[in-house]
């Protein structure tokens, strides 16, 4: 009797051999298929009705794909770099799909200068499970295939050649209805923003690029012959002047403007000028921010551009102003570079940092500055408002009047009207932290007091399925470009600078925007200086003439 020799069973999942080549193709398939929804939603709506024009116009990004991977994956870098593409292109397609989120260079930045605290809210059970299953999962797969590799000396030749050929298949199949896809590419810059991973490759680099070459910018003197105008030299006691730079607050949901909830109840009660139709410089804090401090105006504003002159604040201190940044957000984007600023916590206010610390911080700020100041000081306050996903962080529990509210970052555990009234809620706690810094000032009997609210961009809720802000200029909504601004003016800060309250009023029913900060303050507070603008000061016009002259 013979012995049979035993052969050990064959494992199931017996890593396959395929062909670089292959390989490619494969990545780029799922890619395009699987985590590009915004891309191919977006393609449909501008052909629909042409199957083969998409199909073709889908086939040139493919194309493109290809070419991505063959580019920057050469040999044995093929799979870390496709895996590290997908992972990308899996996350972007996460934020597209959740919130309508397009990645661009602005929103590049806004991903490198986040806190910890702000970037961990949109950290949700649902975003890493989707991202595990789209983008981690596919991206470990990579490597189970063995790939069969040419020796280095072929890839000499190999690798121009495949990159020759997916870029010929791109402009080939471009060219093949040239007029109608040359069109495509100029007039919906929306597309090509949610193609994956092209779109979030590009912002990066061009954020990288801008990086570079601001590393270390000198400012420009601006504004060294700036004084105190008659006004303001005359005044008998100190001038204090608070500019709270708000956050992520729309116009639409302030009660002042017409809102059908009364989200202002408290500045209505105070008699704020409010200015109904202003618009901001950018849809989010790094682009809004700089740009309403800066001297430049939206059209005129670049990054680079604001790094290389002074700014708002240094014309001020050239007039002998004390100036003051504190702030309970992302930092001040270096527009306080020279006059410094610092952050807020608990030791300022406990009870209003149980968690996060909501925008009740500032108050004691303020108190203190109203006791100790000696001199002219205009103090900015940049708030963390309506800030999301987590708007519900925004108020205390005791103070969420609008009910019931939605209580996560994730918003796909919460209907649309709920997210509202977390968001309304916020807006509330907004007015009732003006509204006490009102009444703190109107009550000190030691300055000069005046109050300028002004949110940096607004947010979208749902509206055409976006959410939260910071979409690319050229499709921006109106709710994430229209802000609310007001300005409370004490009696004896009215009476010093001479300032018409009417005349004031008349100028908040015009159509304004962030261009106006920087030369209204000066006007406001009576500063002379070559480089304020009279066309642009909503302020300096309203002041009499026998104190201004």
């Amino acid at each position: 009797m013979t012995e049979t020799s035993v052969q050990p069973p064959k494992l199931f999942l017996t890593r396959p051999v395929i062909g670089q080549t292959l390989l490619t193709v494969l990545v780029a398939s799922y890619i395009m298929v699987m985590l590009n929804a915004g891309f191919w939603s977006r393609l449909s709506q501008i052909f629909p009705d042409s199957l083969w024009q998409e199909a073709l116009f889908g086939a040139a990004i493919w194309a493109l794909t290809v070419l991505t991977l063959e580019l920057l994956g050469p040999w044995r870098l093929q799979q870390p770099v496709a895996a590290l593409l997908i992972v990308i292109a899996a996350s972007a397609n996460y934020y597209e799909q959740s919130f309508g989120v397009l990645i661009d260079r602005e929103m590049v930045r806004n991903i490198f200068e986040t806190t910890v605290a702000e970037s961990r809210h949109l950290v949700t059970s649902g975003m890493v499970v989707q991202i595990a299953l789209t983008g981690v999962l596919p991206a470990l797969l990579v490597f189970w295939p063995r790939v069969r590799r040419l020796a280095w000396w072929h890839h000499l030749w190999r690798w121009p050649v495949a990159v020759i050929v997916s870029f010929a298949l791109m402009l080939g199949a471009l060219f093949a209805d040239y007029k109608a896809f040359s069109a495509v590419l100029r007039e919906h810059h929306d597309l090509m923003t949610a193609y994956l991973p092209g779109a979030p490759i590009i912002a990066a680099l061009r954020y990288g690029r801008e990086q570079w070459s601001t590393a270390d910018p000198v400012a420009r003197p601006l504004g060294t012959d700036a004084h105190p105008g008659p006004a303001l030299a005359a005044a008998d006691e100190p001038v204090l002047l608070v500019i709270f730079a708000g956050e992520t607050l729309r116009a639409q949901n302030f009660g002042l403007n017409g809102y059908a909830r009364d989200t202002t109840p408290g500045l209505r009660e105070r008699g704020v000028i409010n200015f109904s139709d202003m618009t901001s410089c950018g849809t989010s804090t790094a682009v809004s921010l700089p740009c309403m401090f800066s001297r430049l105006t939206q059209a005129e504003y670049s990054r680079s551009s604001f790094l290389q002159e002074e700014n708002l604040l240094d014309v001020l201190g050239h007039a002998g102003l004390a100036v003051e940044w504190y702030d309970n957000n992302t930092g001040d984007q270096r527009i306080a570079a020279r006059a410094g600023w610092q952050r807020v916590d608990a030791a300022l206010a406990p009870e209003a940092c149980t968690g996060e610390c909501t925008d009740e911080v500032f108050l004691p700020l303020i108190e203190d500055r109203l006791a100790t100041i000696t001199q002219d000081t205009v103090l900015v306050l940049h708030m963390i408002g309506s800030h999301g996903p987590a708007y519900h962080l925004r108020y205390p529990p005791e103070r969420a009047v609008f009910q019931p509210s939605c209580e996560t970052s994730q918003f796909s555990d919460c209907a649309v009207a709920e997210i509202v009234n977390a968001y309304d809620n916020s807006v509330l706690e907004t007015d009732f932290v003006l509204s006490r810094a009102i009444d703190l000032m109107a009550a000190s009997n030691r300055v000069l007091p005046a109050m300028i609210f002004l949110s940096d961009h607004g947010e979208s809720l749902g509206e055409n399925g976006l959410y939260l802000h910071a979409a690319p200029g050229f499709m921006a909504p109106a709710e994430q470009t229209h802000v609310p601004m007001v300005m409370w003016l004490g009696d004896d800060f009215r009476t010093a600078m001479a300032l018409d309250p009417v005349c004031l009023s008349e100028a908040a029913n015009q159509p304004v925007s962030q261009d106006n900060l920087f030369h209204t303050v000066l006007g406001l507070l009576d500063v002379t200086t070559s480089v304020r603008d009279p066309g642009l000061d909503l302020a300096g016009p309203c002041r009499r003439a026998e104190v201004s002259g």
